[in-house]
């Protein structure tokens, strides 16, 4: 670690006092992995062609579940790619930091026993943590979780779709993650939501003990990871989803179009 990254670490867990206060300060962090290095444009570019095999690896990878049996990955749409930047940061120490409603997240953050007690110190942890509460929605705080992009043409692998552009407001519900883009193709992987997903019906399931967005609650709504494809079409682009056979024309009009926010990250 260089010491320009450790005096910035340093800064950052433990707030500054005044000189003449000699009084020992103790801060107990909550590590799921530890930041060795800040993001470059040479991470942002290893993302881009690493994503894919992300995805890949997620669909492909098997384990025992809570009730012994062999499963495969499950997520929702937005906690799909949530862990996808999640497993690229952690294996490289980058940091991650990402907004909801309800507070910022951070891969070091300040402990709580309130906050982190229900989650393991590691990368799962952490992505089960901002699962809880992140949604769509927050795929569009450009300039704290996302940058946008404004063009097809402007996208990599890796890169957000986010479906609004169907809702009043331009407000996301649906979010897709490109894996491959050609000047005529542009192939994504998305999680998926099983049953009703929106109030009331997820309030009365909170009520009940069942909670839809959190991967630990019996109740998740994660669903296997899904395949589609977009073929351009005159000016528009035709969707497949390859997994279900469904299909929709000029599907990616009532999409906008994001990037993670590597830089701030870093902030």
């Amino acid at each position: 670690m260089s010491a320009e990254v450790l005096s910035t670490l340093m800064a950052r867990s433990i707030a500054l006092t005044p000189k003449a206060d000699k009084t020992p300060k103790k801060v107990t962090y909550k590590v799921f992995w530890k930041t060795t290095a800040f993001w470059t444009d040479a991470d942002i570019a290893d993302f881009h062609n690493d994503a894919p095999l992300i995805a890949e690896t997620l669909i492909n990878e098997k384990y025992w579940n809570r009730e012994g049996a062999v499963a495969n990955n499950r997520f929702t749409c937005e906690d799909f790619a949530l862990r996808v930047l999640c497993e690229f940061a952690s294996k490289r120490g980058l940091p991650v930091k990402l907004k909801t409603g309800v507070r910022t997240y951070r891969n070091m953050e300040n402990y709580t026993a309130a906050n982190h007690d229900r989650y393991a110190s590691n990368m799962f942890g952490f992505s089960e943590m901002v699962m809880l509460t992140y949604g769509a929605p927050d795929m569009q705080r450009v300039g704290e979780n996302t940058l946008a992009v404004d063009s097809v043409e402007g996208l990599s692998p890796g890169d957000i779709l986010a479906q609004a552009k169907d809702r009043p407001g331009d407000l996301a519900h649906h979010i897709q993650m490109v894996v491959r883009i050609t000047e005529t193709e542009l192939e994504i992987r998305q999680g998926n939501t099983s049953g009703a997903s929106f109030r009331p019906v997820t309030t009365i399931q909170k009520w009940m003990g069942s909670n839809m967005a959190d991967p630990q609650n019996s109740g998740y709504a994660g669903m296997l990871i899904e395949t589609g494809l977009y073929r351009k079409a005159g000016a528009g682009w035709n969707y497949k989803n390859l997994s279900t056979g469904s299909m929709a024309e000029d599907f990616l009009s009532i999409f906008l179009f994001y990037r993670w926010n590597f830089m701030e990250f870093n902030k």
